[in-house]
């Protein structure tokens, strides 16, 4: 028998970076192996502000086999224009994993075979509040749940 404490962390996870790499450039079985690909190997690393980052990653099942359904997000505020248009370019499709880069941990989402979306979303009001901003969306199914590797 194991005996869990069900105590509370003595520390505050918080996001830090995502990192956006080619889902074809990470295989299955390096997902499952815990093997989480290099920060220099990213198509993109976005800086996060913790408090803007949602996460949702809930467990769903579909004719009795469990899936875990990826729908996160965080605002883009960096909105010149070759930004934008570049990632307009490059994103808003399937074929991307994603790592999310913690104070404590490295989390992997995604692979060759369950390749996430991720899209680039206008949220510019032009309602003279400041508040404009893209936000990244980061969606998808995956079979293997969140698999992360300490710092």
């Amino acid at each position: 028998m194991e005996h869990f404490k069900n105590k509370s962390e003595k520390f505050f996870r918080e996001i830090r970076q995502i990192e956006i790499h080619a889902a074809a450039d990470i295989s299955y079985q390096d997902n499952f192996n815990w093997i989480i690909p290099l920060s220099e190997n990213a198509l993109y690393i976005f800086d996060i502000i913790p408090e803007t980052f949602e996460r949702k990653i809930p467990t769903k099942t579909n004719n009795g086999n469990y899936f875990f359904d990826t729908d996160c997000g965080f605002p883009l505020l960096d909105m010149k224009k070759h930004n934008v248009d570049e990632l307009y370019q490059n994103l808003n499709r399937q074929g991307f994993a994603v790592v999310f880069v913690s104070n404590i941990q490295k989390t992997l989402i995604g692979n060759n075979r369950f390749p996430l979306t991720v899209q680039i979303i206008d949220n510019v009001k032009d309602d003279n509040s400041g508040n404009d901003e893209y936000s990244i969306s980061i969606t998808g199914g995956t079979i293997l749940y969140p698999k992360f590797t300490l710092l």
